[in-house]
């Protein structure tokens, strides 16, 4: 996607080597020049001081030319670098964007982030810096051995001598460079996921007081890292140093050779010394490239290790997803009519859920309970496509649910799960977050940044209309009333500065705030009391007008006023009826039915014995004090 920078950055390089050999050649005219002038023979032809002057003139702009297209190429590589990275970042989180549930139960949050941190950088660089240097030693090499031969073919076969040594050690070392980078890397993610998780469980590990062993297992994993480090160095960092060895070894065979031609010079065919100070000053331009084959075989095995790990993620592919030939793109709209039919769920040989028929017609309110892993909120997950039915089929408004675009399905669901998810941002923002206040074009992936036109500014500020009715509805706006900011509160991670049912009633009118066609409530109103759930439920009946709700909740009362209500046990439906039916029904929903009016009454008497107790006392202090009058 970046030809034409790095083919004008190529270009630029090769220039810059053969243009960094010209002062070596009027250093080499002015020598033999000024020899010429000072051996006191009439017959040879010396330099005059207007010729010196020319040689160091060249030198000049020969300097300022290299120079010059060293900053082309640099802008040109370099920069080509920095957008390529730019577009493997954009381009793996649009991937990412599209993985399903199946694919983020096995990843490690930390590791996706090594990865598009440290794994991205050692791209970067072999891109940048790497592909420049390779391209600047190959040049080189090719542009000073021409000059070499040139020379002096004997000082020129002595230097070759020396490449089969650093190339056949390059090739060895190169293998290994890769495979402990490899194992770096990963250790590198481990680290990563560990501290990921432990700063967002930071709670849960104070409230056991266990931070000394969170720090000894971090410690493990870090002394594992410099262990791996250690490995790599021993591999990575001797190659230089040896490297350096033969260049000197191979300066003091040429300064002993060079020398022997320069005094016999019937055996030298005319070598001067201003042929041997070329030679030399070439051969040292060639030192610097020599001794960054080792490192720039470093970074290229650490590039393409790193590569590897990001062609995982690039190449991941959900196993839900639309399919041509199935998938109907006429499909638009939704009234929000659900039907299953002989639906079974398998996890492996786990069965989850047990050949459920369910027909809930658009606009219906039901009602899911059952007992803890009887498969309710599988049933939510059918709906919204986060997993496909072993065997039967989910069917909305008739169509079976694989043939609707993902895309048009999931607009016109809204999902409350157990444990609420908020970002970091205000709550009207949070709220506001399932709305689209403008249609945004689809950012391109897979093309050059170069060629993508800037994409629009996003509106900072949400419908802040639609945002305090999904408040109100969700019954948090009397809280966030009383917050300083109000909706411009900014929530800490994960929202960890609300409570636990100002977290579910935020994420409940996020939920409202898209009015879709099918709201589902996975038990998410748990961590609320009852004055609270009454508010939201009134709520909801007002929402619930003309939509599809689906309430999956352990409190009876939370379930009375549904329009049906199905009970799960062991992944089959065992109950199904209104809230009256299945009291009369006398079955399990009953018997929970019975449990809670049981647990609740007792809960009224003892506070009341609190109440009596309470009043015994004062009265113990109001007596004394009568006596005393």
């Amino acid at each position: 996607m970046h030809r034409r920078q790095y083919l004008i950055g190529i270009v630029a390089v090769v220039l810059a080597n053969s243009v960094n050999l010209l002062p070596y050649y009027f250093i080499r005219l002015t020598i033999d020049g000024l020899t010429r002038s000072t051996d006191r023979n009439p017959a040879t032809l010396g330099v005059t001081l207007a010729q010196v002057g020319l040689y160091a003139l060249g030198i000049v702009l020969a300097a300022l030319t290299a120079g010059a297209l060293t900053l082309v190429m640099r802008r040109m590589i370099v920069i080509a670098s920095r957008q390529t990275e730019y577009e493997i970042r954009r381009d793996i989180y649009a991937n990412l964007q599209t993985l399903d549930k199946a694919y983020y139960d096995r990843a490690r949050t930390g590791d996706i982030m090594n990865r598009l941190t440290g794994d991205l950088s050692a791209v970067r660089e072999m891109l940048g810096f790497g592909a420049w240097q390779i391209v600047n030693i190959v040049s080189a090499f090719a542009t000073s051995f021409s000059v070499l031969f040139g020379l002096s073919w004997q000082l020129t076969l002595i230097v070759i001598a020396v490449l089969p040594v650093i190339v056949g050690l390059l090739w060895y070392l190169a293998r290994l460079i890769n495979q402990r980078h490899t194992l770096v890397q990963e250790q590198n993610s481990l680290i990563a996921a560990k501290a990921q998780e432990n700063f967002s469980g930071a709670r849960v590990v104070k409230g056991y007081a266990i931070e000394d062993r969170e720090i000894a297992d971090y410690r493990a994993m870090n002394l594992e890292l410099l262990r791996r480090n250690i490995a790599l160095t021993k591999v990575d960092g001797p190659l230089r140093a040896f490297t350096t060895l033969l260049i000197g070894l191979t300066f003091g065979v040429i300064l002993l050779v060079g020398g022997w031609l320069i005094l016999f010079p019937q055996s030298g065919g005319g070598f001067t010394v201003g042929k041997f100070v070329q030679f030399v000053g070439t051969l040292d331009r060639l030192a610097w490239p020599m001794m960054m084959i080792g490192w720039i075989t470093g970074v290229t095995q650490r590039g393409m290790a790193s590569w590897r790990r990001l062609r995982e993620l690039l190449d991941a592919r959900p196993q839900i997803h639309d399919e041509p030939g199935r998938t109907d793109p006429s499909i638009r709209t939704l009234r929000g009519a659900v039907d299953f039919e002989d639906v079974t769920v398998r996890y492996g040989d786990r069965l989850v859920l047990d050949h459920v028929n369910l027909h809930l017609p658009a606009g219906t309110f039901l009602g899911v309970t059952g007992p803890t892993g009887s498969g309710k909120t599988v049933l939510a997950q059918l709906i919204t496509r986060s997993l496909d039915p072993t065997s039967g089929v989910v069917r909305l408004d008739g169509h079976d649910i694989r043939q609707i675009p993902l895309r048009v399905l999931r607009e016109n669901i809204s999902v409350v799960p157990q444990e609420p998810f908020l970002f970091s941002d205000t709550i009207a923002n949070n709220i506001a977050f399932g709305l689209e206040s403008q249609e945004l074009p689809t950012i391109p992936t897979g093309v050059s940044v170069v060629e993508t036109p800037v994409p629009p500014t996003l509106p900072p500020q949400p419908d802040m209309k639609r945002v305090q009715e999904a408040a109100r509805l969700a019954g948090l706006a009397g809280d966030v009333e009383n917050f300083p900011e109000g909706y411009n509160t900014m929530l800490g991670e994960r929202g960890v500065t609300l409570s636990g049912g100002q977290r579910q009633r935020t994420a409940i009118a996020r939920a409202i705030v898209r009015e879709p066609r099918i709201l589902i409530l996975d038990d998410s109103l748990s961590a609320v009391d009852t004055e609270t759930e009454r508010r939201i439920l009134d709520g909801l009946r007002e929402v619930a007008q003309g939509r599809t709700v689906i309430l999956i909740a352990h409190r009876v009362s939370t379930l009375r006023h549904a329009d049906q209500i199905v009970v799960l046990e062991e992944g089959r439906v065992i109950e199904q009826g209104t809230h009256d039916e299945l009291l009369a029904a006398g079955g399990h929903y009953a018997e929970l039915e019975r449990l809670q009016r049981l647990a609740s009454d007792l809960d009224t008497e003892d506070e009341g014995i609190r109440d009596a107790e309470a009043a015994a006392d004062d009265l113990k202090h109001v007596l004394p004090q009568e006596a005393m009058k």
